[in-house]
This record gives structure tokens, C-alpha cells and sequence, in this order.
């Protein structure tokens, strides 16, 4: 009796607790089922910025109302249903091979668009109201009295080299399975055709990953937006894979580690030709957003047009990839991805205060006592956890427990806290560290593409916040292709702002693979 009782409260607690995660994950995602599956990707109509209307009755949405962010479809909740039964999600695959048609949405066009049959204003001929037709896959508008006269055949629009049309997946559906399984991409008839992979990171500082998702799907084929699951990019970088060898572009939303693990991954998985690379800041010091001219942060409302279209005018470069070899001693590593012997960096490597801070906040950031995450509470924290360095400094005499060689030249320390090692002249969330150390007649420069590692010192916490607004200059320590370091204890160390504990052991650093990225033009 006592045995039965306790398996049923067990079953009661266990299905409380799933009840609990499926209601909190349509809470998070705000998704709708019917009928036990999706039919439509239904978010918060608050997304669009700006009034909608209902496609099914066509009265003005309120603050509840949803649309579907792939096809377009607006509807009131009690509408959902439907909205289901008249309209069509976006087709994201097919096996028909005919030439593609319009797939018009009525009504709720975006703002100072131009009707592709009469050449005038969309919001000066209509008024409120589910007024004209966009095709969601070509994005042309048209006035309803010019509809009759458009053509059936769409070529895709102005980012047809970005898209991959629904004919060109080969896929299945899982039985008894939601997901898609992928067989093959076949590439577009366009000899211009480099199509975007667009992976976001849900975990990163400013959780907008979802609603930047949504703004992609719109335009694109929702297919080739995913979001990165916990274990890594692996299975939304298979697009890149099926696509290969046919060269294509990767949009990283998210943060320098997220880029960095995105682009790790690639270099494993050895596609045939290396995805060019673009970013969309959602870190906290979105460091090599900044050098690539893509923001500090990601703007408060995304134009995708806006955005795509800079993507298509972007230049391409090549930045360096260094791999640290660590030699001598096991590495205390909190993060599961790092747990190897050779770690690579895109950006920075240091070792000392700045690490300590970074380490004392990522173990803030994994409490589970952690539930708000921000950029605004990220830099929060990384200021009281600067502060109490200052106050009570874990590394001060890192210059006695350290020792630095470039290019086999062994180089005397001066009295400091923390050695950084520059890729990229960022640091610390914009700090031009090589820049501000620089003489007013040098003309030395930074570059990340040159195959050299810049080395520089810092002093205290103290030190780093006087860095970061400018009233300091951080310790020139030179140049080098090689860099090999020695520590002597253990130290806080820290790759591309992922930091861990390094038992005493040496490290070399040279650079060993170079990868393609996408520079905004200003």
C-alpha cells in the first residue's frame, strides 16, 4: 500500500512537472497547435510595429493580436482557427519542379512601399483597412485595383540569391515526428545564388534571439532560419554541408562565443568551401561585431530589407584563427565545448584580472539562481565584479607567475595584472587597446588578417576602468607570429570572453587557419 501510494505521487508530481515545461514553453515561444501540430508560426502581433489588421473578419488587431511570422497572415485569437482552415502557411519544400508562383497575403503591408504595377504609393492610394496584396516571397506589393494584372511567375525579388527556393529541398517528415529530415539542396538556377543560414542563440545577453527569428523568417525560407540548440550549431549548420560546394553565408545572431562556436564547428565539419560570415550583435561586448562594422548591439526594430540588403553589399575578408596549445597540465574548464588540449581564438586571449571578472560572471550567469538576462544586467554585474578586483585583487604579481616569449624572445614584465593577446583591435566590450597604446608619429596598425598577435599589459581593475573611458593607455609588450607563455600557478584565463581556470602549464599561440567574414560597408 505504502509502495502504490508512493508511485502515484510520483506520476502526479512528474506529470505536474511536464505540464509545467509545455505550458511555459508556448508561454516563451508563443506558439498555437491546432489539431496537434502547427499550421502557422504564431507570434505576437507587437513584433510588426505597427497597426494590423485581422485577415479573417478584418477588424483593427489589439494588444493580443498574433500573426504568422512566416507567410504574413494577421488574426485575433478567437480568429486562429479560422485562419488555419482559409489560408496557407508559406511552402518551405517541395518536390514539384515548375517554375515558382506568387504566394499573395492580403493586406498589412509594411510602411513607404511602392505598388510594382503603377509605380505609386501603397499608403496614398489605400486607406485603413485590409487594403492590397505582398507576395511573401518576393516582397512586391501591389494595390488591389492593379492585382489582376500581375503575373503568376515569381523570380524571388531582389534577394533571390539569398533564398533557397522550396523546389530546391529535398526533405521528409519523421514519423511520428514534427522534424523535417534533410536529405539534399539542389542549387538555384542563379549563377549568383549564395544563400543565408540564419542561426540565432537563444542564451545570449539580450534573449531577443526569438524575435530576431521571426524577422527572417518573413522574407526567407523559414527553413534555413533555426535557432542553435544547447548542444551546438551542429544541426543547423547541415544546410551549409548540403549546400556545399556551392559557396553560401552564415548570419551568427549572437554573441562573440556564439560566433566563435559557430565557426569552430565549421572549420570541423571541413565543408568544401568555408561559408562567408556575418554577424547580428546580442552579446554583452559584441567585440568582433564592432571591427566587422556591424553595431555594438542589434537596433531596437530590425528592418530585415534593410539588413539583407547590407548583407548583399558587404565586403568579404578574411579573418585569422589562432589555436592555443596547451602543454603540461589539465585545464579546469567549465564549459563542455572547451574540454580539449588546443582552444582557438578569433579575437582575444589574456590571462589575469580581466579573466578573473569574466570568470566570477559567467559562474553568476550559469546560477540557477540567474533569471534575467540583459546586456543591461550583464554590464551591471561585470562592474561590481570589476569593483570588488579593485578592492580585493586575486592577481596581483601575475608578472612573477608568468612568463612571455615572442617569436622566441623572452620579454621582461613589468610590474601588472593581466597579459592580453589582440586578433582584433576590440577589447572589453570597444576598447581599442593597440590604437590608444600607439605614439602620435607610429603608424603600426592592427589587422586581423595579417597572421601577427598584438601583446599588451594591464595593470589593475583600476587600470581596465580607466581603459575603458579613456583616461589610461594600456603597456605595449610588441608583436609577434608566435607567442608561447608559461604560467607557474594556476590562473584565470579567458578565449573570445569563455573563461576557465588554468592549472600551471605552458601555452603556445600561433595562428593556423584563416576564416571568411562579412565587413559592413559604412
Amino acid at each position: 500500500m505504502i509502495e502504490w501510494t508512493f508511485s502515484l505521487a510520483t506520476g502526479i508530481i512528474a506529470l505536474t512537472v511536464t505540464i509545467w515545461y509545455v505550458v511555459r514553453y508556448l508561454l516563451i515561444h508563443d506558439v498555437v497547435y491546432i489539431q496537434g501540430r502547427p499550421r502557422h508560426s504564431w507570434k505576437s502581433s507587437k513584433l510588426l510595429d505597427r497597426g494590423c489588421y485581422c485577415s479573417v473578419c478584418e477588424i483593427l488587431l489589439v494588444s493580443t493580436g498574433r500573426f504568422c511570422d512566416s507567410c504574413g497572415v494577421c488574426s485575433h485569437p478567437e480568429c486562429i482557427k479560422g485562419a488555419e482552415k482559409l489560408f496557407k502557411c508559406k511552402e518551405k519544400h517541395s518536390k514539384e519542379d515548375r517554375p515558382s508562383r506568387h504566394k499573395w497575403t492580403k493586406g498589412n503591408l509594411p510602411l513607404n512601399r511602392i505598388c510594382s504595377a503603377c509605380r505609386k504609393d501603397m499608403d496614398a492610394v489605400h486607406g485603413p483597412g485590409l487594403c492590397g496584396f505582398r507576395c511573401i516571397w518576393c516582397q512586391m506589393c501591389v494595390h488591389t485595383a492593379c492585382f489582376p494584372r500581375m503575373s503568376e511567375d515569381c523570380d524571388y525579388g531582389e534577394f533571390r540569391d539569398l533564398i533557397i527556393p522550396p523546389n530546391c529541398i529535398d526533405a521528409v517528415r519523421r514519423r511520428g515526428s514534427a522534424k523535417l529530415l534533410l536529405k539534399s539542396i539542389k542549387a538555384a538556377p542563379w549563377p549568383t545564388w549564395k544563400p543565408l543560414i540564419v542561426i540565432a542563440n537563444v542564451k545570449s545577453g539580450s534573449s531577443r534571439a526569438d524575435d530576431i527569428l521571426s524577422v527572417f523568417r518573413g522574407v526567407l525560407n523559414p527553413l534555413q532560419v533555426a535557432e542553435m540548440s544547447r548542444t551546438g550549431p551542429q544541426d543547423a549548420l547541415q544546410w551549409v554541408a548540403r549546400i556545399s560546394p556551392k559557396p553560401c553565408r552564415v548570419l551568427v545572431a549572437g554573441g562573440d562565443g556564439t560566433i566563435g562556436w559557430v565557426m569552430n564547428t565549421l572549420f570541423s565539419m571541413a565543408v568544401e568551401s568555408f561559408p562567408e560570415i556575418c554577424v547580428l550583435p546580442l552579446g554583452t561586448g559584441n567585440d568582433l561585431s564592432r571591427v566587422l562594422n556591424w553595431g555594438s548591439e542589434a537596433p531596437d526594430t530590425i528592418d530585415p530589407i534593410e539588413f539583407l540588403q547590407q548583407v548583399q553589399r558587404a565586403e568579404v575578408a578574411k579573418l585569422d584563427r589562432w589555436v592555443l596549445e596547451i602543454a603540461g597540465a589539465s585545464s579546469r574548464i567549465p564549459l563542455k565545448r572547451l574540454l580539449r588540449r588546443n582552444v582557438f581564438m578569433y579575437n582575444y586571449f589574456s590571462v589575469g584580472v580581466d579573466a578573473q571578472v569574466s570568470l566570477n560572471f559567467h559562474r553568476a550567469r550559469e546560477s540557477q539562481f540567474y533569471m534575467l538576462s540583459s546586456r543591461l544586467i550583464n554590464k551591471m554585474l561585470y562592474l561590481c565584479f570589476g569593483t570588488h578586483q579593485v578592492v580585493v585583487p586575486d592577481c596581483v604579481g601575475l608578472d612573477k607567475e608568468l612568463e612571455l616569449w615572442l617569436d622566441d624572445e623572452k620579454i621582461e614584465l613589468p610590474e601588472l595584472q593581466s597579459v592580453v593577446f589582440l586578433n582584433i583591435d576590440s577589447w572589453g566590450a570597444g576598447v581599442k587597446l593597440w590604437e590608444m597604446s600607439r605614439d602620435e608619429d607610429e603608424s603600426a596598425v592592427n589587422s586581423f588578417g595579417d597572421g601577427i598577435i598584438e601583446v599588451l599589459g594591464i595593470v589593475s581593475s583600476f587600470h581596465i576602468a580607466q581603459l575603458q573611458v579613456g583616461l589610461s593607455k594600456p603597456i605595449r609588450l610588441g608583436q609577434a607570429r608566435t607567442a608561447r607563455v608559461r604560467l607557474l600557478k594556476t590562473c584565470p584565463v579567458q578565449v573570445d570572453g569563455e573563461p576557465w581556470e588554468q592549472t600551471p602549464c605552458e601555452i603556445v599561440i600561433k595562428c593556423t587557419d584563416q576564416a571568411t567574414v562579412l565587413k559592413r560597408k559604412n
